[in-house]
């Protein structure tokens, strides 16, 4: 499919600014003259002039959609994007052509410009990579053909530089992670040359230790986690060959243990999952063996329970879904197994509906978006009939 093209236009107010001045001119002086019995008073007024003057200011507003923006160093798939507590985006590894990358890239909102950054020690994609709360990145685990890797290193944005930190206990590929209410990751799932995982490991920054917690019921990979406002994680779905699974766990930080929840209504791998400003998740999308979804639905903590929150207007997985600033949440890009997707959805959670919006400017799947401190969202990287992208692009809400 060819990407769509997009005409950015500009709408220009011009609101009236009124401003009045006041000049005074003259002053109020008496002349007296005598000229013999005859006396003659010259009165010169004050005169007052009002001068009003309309000065005009123009206010320039972008229209909601998408733009370009400069292109990464190094067209990638599978690589991973976080944003900095300074505002820039790290990306980090990935597949370029066949080979594994350990190049990092920055990207700079502000000029709109990519820089190479410090490279990982380890060449790695389909890894995890989490900003801690000390504002540096966790990247752990992947895969650097043929090797599955139980590393992890910390980058720090104030040197540019990584460090190798403590080892996981098991190598793991496509596994899931998430911050925990502590401050600590989780890690669970994923695969390596042992099978696919139900194992679970937690990452203390403050010691940079990894220690194993209780393992999930399922094994699983290409699944879900998402941090609920109580402090638990939901992970849901994934794959664990010849299993797709519908199944859905809580982990419980204070006891370290898993325990089942309601089964989602359908089973799915490489979906997305959002938790939405009311506390309930959103997950969208996915695979079924060659079936795609265009189903969404929504888990609630309060009660345990999954419903269908309607549905998108095109099957799509390997997708990407952000949380919005407005509490809407932009769904981008993705595959139907037919073709490459430049289709872009928003969920509004106050109504259940999906609306189509303007599509990307480049079709892309296997790809990131970052929702930006300025409310904007990037999109980089990703491929379309195997061809690997550089291009980055911006959606403005």
């Amino acid at each position: 499919m060819l990407a769509s093209s997009l005409l950015l236009k500009f709408v220009i107010l011009t609101p009236k600014k009124t401003t009045t001045i006041s000049t005074t001119t003259g002053t109020t002086t008496t002349i007296t003259t005598t000229v013999g019995t005859t006396t003659t008073t010259t009165t010169t007024i004050r005169t007052t002039t009002t001068i009003t003057t309309t000065i005009g200011t123009t206010t320039t507003t972008e229209k909601p959609g998408w733009v370009t923006t400069a292109d990464m160093n190094i067209a990638r798939i599978e690589h991973t994007a976080n944003l900095l507590k300074n505002g820039k985006v790290l990306i980090t590894g990935g597949i370029h052509n066949s080979s594994d990358l350990n190049v990092a890239e920055l990207y700079d909102p502000l000029i709109g410009l990519w820089t190479v950054t410090g490279t990982m020690k380890n060449k790695r994609y389909g890894h995890i990579a989490m900003t801690l709360r000390n504002g540096k990145v966790l990247v752990a685990g992947g895969l650097s053909y043929p090797k599955y890797l139980n590393t992890a290193e910390v980058y720090d944005p104030s040197t540019g530089i990584w460090t190798m930190t403590g080892n996981m206990r098991d190598a793991r590929h496509l596994a899931a992670g998430s911050i925990l209410s502590n401050g600590n990751v989780l890690i669970s799932g994923g695969n390596n040359d042992s099978g696919f995982l139900s194992s679970a490991e937690i990452y203390d920054p403050s010691t940079g230790i990894w220690s194993t917690t209780g393992s999930m019921t399922h094994a699983r990979n290409r699944h879900t986690l998402s941090l609920l406002s109580n402090g638990q994680i939901l992970v849901t779905g994934g794959y664990a060959n010849p299993t797709f699974l519908n199944s859905a766990e809580l982990y419980d930080i204070t006891t370290g243990k898993w325990t089942t929840t309601a089964n989602m209504n359908e089973a799915r791998e490489r979906h997305t999952a959002n938790v939405l400003s009311d506390g309930k998740v959103l997950v969208t999308g996915g695979s079924y063996n060659t079936k795609v979804y265009n189903t969404a639905e929504l888990y609630d903590p309060l009660t345990g329970r999954w419903e269908f929150a309607g549905k998108m207007n095109n099957t799509r997985c390997n997708h990407q879904g952000v949380l919005l600033h407005s509490g809407k949440v932009l769904v981008t890009g993705g595959s139907d197994e037919r073709k490459v997707l430049d289709s872009v959805e928003l969920y509004d959670p106050s109504t259940k509906m999906w609306t189509t919006v303007d599509g990307m400017i480049s079709n892309r799947e296997f790809h990131t978006a970052c929702l930006l401190l300025n409310g904007k969202v990037l999109v980089s990287g990703g491929s379309i009939d195997n061809l690997y992208l550089a291009s980055s692009e911006l959606y403005n809400p």
